[in-house]
């Protein structure tokens, strides 16, 4: 319970594993004559987030009691596995014809899944990188991917993109790219 407006109005949570489950980030409970006991039960615990849904429970307390064992369930036998995050560099391809002749290959979005405990080291990761690659490059131009497998079978795959974009060699192109670099270098 919490007042708010100086104790003019109250706010009352029927949910009580907000209060008595380890993790409980909330949701929603209801009851109807005909729809019986329900919820919608939400936690989070090492990174996992499980939500529990429950309906046409006898009795209030049936539903939170059910909610703990399926969340107790989901949190003693799965795990989120976080593999690699957004940007994480994961290797450096040589640019043929540009003005700089190296651009970072990096992850294009966070890389992680759900999986049975005790699997989690049975995860085999496979990099393909693009040896080189011609110029002009963009930020964001696939570079390769990263697939990850359990047991043979692949379970997520990311793009691997260019950190940043390397224009073509040019005279005009390499004459402003010496300028910027000796001008930044007589600033320090």
């Amino acid at each position: 319970m919490d007042s708010l407006r100086e104790g003019k109005s109250e706010l009352v949570n029927t949910n009580k594993l907000v209060r008595n489950y380890k993790g409980a980030t909330g949701l929603k409970t209801g009851s109807t004559s005909l729809a019986l006991f329900n919820l919608s039960a939400s936690a989070t615990r090492d990174d996992l987030s499980l939500i529990a849904v429950i309906m046409k429970a006898p009795t209030s307390a049936v539903r939170f009691e059910d909610a703990k064992k399926i969340l107790d369930y989901g949190f003693k036998n799965y795990s989120f596995k976080q593999f690699a995050k957004t940007e994480e560099v994961v290797g450096n391809i040589k640019v043929e014809k540009g003005i700089e002749r190296n651009v970072n290959a990096v992850l294009s979005k966070n890389c992680g899944v759900l999986l049975k405990k005790g699997t989690e080291n049975n995860v085999v990761q496979n990099i393909q990188l693009e040896e080189n690659i011609s110029a002009p490059v963009t930020k964001g131009q696939k570079v390769g991917s990263v697939t990850y497998a359990l047991d043979g079978n692949v379970i997520q795959s990311i793009d691997i993109v260019a950190d940043k974009d390397i224009k073509k060699e040019s005279l005009m192109n390499v004459a402003s790219y010496i300028y910027e670099k000796w001008f930044c270098l007589l600033r320090e």
